[in-house]
């Protein structure tokens, strides 16, 4: 049984109350359990020497707000973390609905209630002052979900993910031989004067490795480094940053695909002038693809631009507020 007292001021919002209560609801000492309300959401976080069984702790915690008629919050956000570690292991999400002494869809009190399934699927129910957005199916997209779902997300990230979206809106179709020659976008000549560090530094670095990687290291260069950091950031679960970053790498296909389309053309000025080598003159000339340059040229960039759109949509669906120890703190 739950102390009386206790419920009410879990009931009223009293984060050391429903910490307390879902505390026991896990039903396991050696996991810990921090509550924290951010607006319409309720954040739990469980830390523990081994990671917390997640489908146990879920069920546990929802039966036990589902008992509770827990309604001071839409959301709950489950994290499961071991100890002296800083990201989740595992993160859940769900809608709390609050129920009734009497099933309006069953007829059946809470005793009846069929327990709340294992895993962490929302439960879904049409409630009033919703309005449909879209339907899939069985699948119904309200007005609250697209509320929840802003809820969710960090403003600031979002921002940055949406001028990373517009710049490759409407700065792609500037990666050409005749946009760079005029030089009008600023933004393009910018990253190129940056990327263009790696290029020759790629020329040095693969220089030992015969003519055919030396020539070919510039280009090779500046794309391996942006896709080393975002490799870096993934490793370490750093998922917003590695989005942004694999927009850089897909930046470099474009300023790339720029160079390899004027192979046969050879318009482009080059650092030290007329004498210097065209990288992609000879490469392309060596594999007998000279004639393809304006083909491999476009597949390098629609290769850019299919990794630009995927690591936009990483960055909005990473864009959501990631759980700290500050959040939790007293």
């Amino acid at each position: 049984m739950m102390p009386f007292d206790l419920v009410e001021l879990a009931k009223q919002g009293d984060e050391q109350a429903i910490a307390t209560l879902l505390s026991q609801a896990v039903r396991d000492r050696n996991v810990a359990v921090k509550v924290h309300q951010h607006e319409d959401c309720l954040h739990v976080l469980l830390e523990a020497e081994l990671v917390p069984n997640q489908v146990m702790a879920v069920r546990r915690i929802r039966q036990c707000l589902v008992e509770l008629e827990f309604a001071i919050a839409s959301v709950v956000r489950i994290y499961g973390r071991q100890r002296g570690e800083t990201k989740p292991a595992w993160t859940v999400a769900f809608e709390c609905i609050k129920f009734s002494a009497t099933s309006p869809e069953t007829g059946r009190g809470p005793s009846q209630q069929s327990a709340p399934e294992e895993s962490a699927t929302p439960m879904r129910r049409t409630t009033p002052g919703t309005t449909p957005i879209f339907k899939i199916g069985s699948f119904t997209y309200t007005t609250d979900d697209l509320r929840h779902l802003l809820l969710k997300l960090n403003p600031l990230k979002v921002s940055f993910v949406i001028i990373l979206a517009l710049y490759g809106l409407f700065g792609a179709s500037s990666y050409t031989v005749e946009r760079f020659l005029e030089g009008s976008d600023s933004i393009m000549m910018f990253l190129h004067g940056v990327n263009l560090i790696f290029h020759e530094a790629g020329h040095v670095i693969f220089s030992f490795f015969g003519r055919f990687l030396h020539i070919l290291g510039g280009s090779l260069m500046q794309v391996l480094v942006p896709a080393g950091i975002t490799g870096y950031f993934l490793f370490h679960r750093q998922l917003y940053a590695g989005a942004v970053t694999l927009c850089w790498v897909a930046q470099n296909l474009w300023d790339v695909s720029i160079y390899i389309k004027d192979a046969q053309a050879r318009a482009l000025p080059l650092l030290g002038g007329e004498a210097v080598l065209h990288d992609w003159h000879f490469l392309l000339l060596d594999m007998n693809l000279l004639t393809k340059d304006q083909l491999i040229g476009n597949l390098v960039f629609w290769l850019g631009v299919l990794l630009y759109i995927a690591a936009i949509f990483a960055g909005f669906y990473c864009s959501q507020i990631e759980i700290t120890d500050d959040s939790f703190s007293k």
